[in-house]
C-alpha cells in the first residue's frame, strides 16, 4: 500500500512539474490539438485502441507512449530531430514510399490513409520545435 501511495505521489509530482515547464506544456497543447486527432484517425486502431496490446509495442494513445516508441525502431520522438524520431520517419515513409516494409500505415492496410503533406509538416514542426 505504501508503494502504491508513493507511486501515485511521484506521478502527480511529475505531472505538476511538467505543467510548470512551458516547453512541456506547449508540446502537450499542440499534441492535444493538432497531433492526437491525426494519430487517432491513422494509427491508434493498431497501436493501442481499446486496451489491446499495441502492435510493435508502439502505443499511440498517449504522449508518453509515443515518446517511448516501439520495440523495433527506437524512440518515437527525439525532440528537436524529426529524422531520429520513428513516429515521423515511419509516417513519412507511409506517405512517400508505401512499399517500404516499415511504412506506416502499411500499404496492405486499406482502412487507413497515409498522412498528408500538411499533417507531416505539422508533425515535423512539433517534433523540431525548441
Amino acid at each position: 500500500m505504501l508503494r502504491l501511495s508513493l507511486l501515485s505521489l511521484l506521478c502527480v509530482s511529475s505531472f505538476a512539474f511538467a505543467a510548470d515547464d512551458p516547453k512541456t506544456a506547449a508540446r502537450l497543447a499542440t499534441f492535444t490539438k493538432d497531433i492526437k486527432p491525426v494519430l487517432d484517425k491513422s494509427c491508434v486502431s493498431c497501436h493501442g485502441k481499446d486496451g489491446k496490446k499495441p502492435k510493435g509495442g508502439f502505443n499511440a494513445t498517449t504522449l508518453e507512449g509515443i515518446e517511448k516508441g516501439g520495440k523495433e525502431e527506437g524512440k518515437g520522438i527525439t525532440w528537436g530531430d524529426s529524422e531520429k524520431s520513428s513516429l515521423y520517419r515511419l509516417s513519412y515513409l507511409g506517405a512517400t514510399a508505401r512499399n517500404e516494409d516499415m511504412a506506416m500505415p502499411p500499404k496492405k492496410d486499406k482502412n487507413h490513409e497515409p498522412l498528408t503533406a500538411d499533417q507531416l509538416a505539422k508533425l515535423k514542426a512539433w517534433i523540431e520545435a525548441k
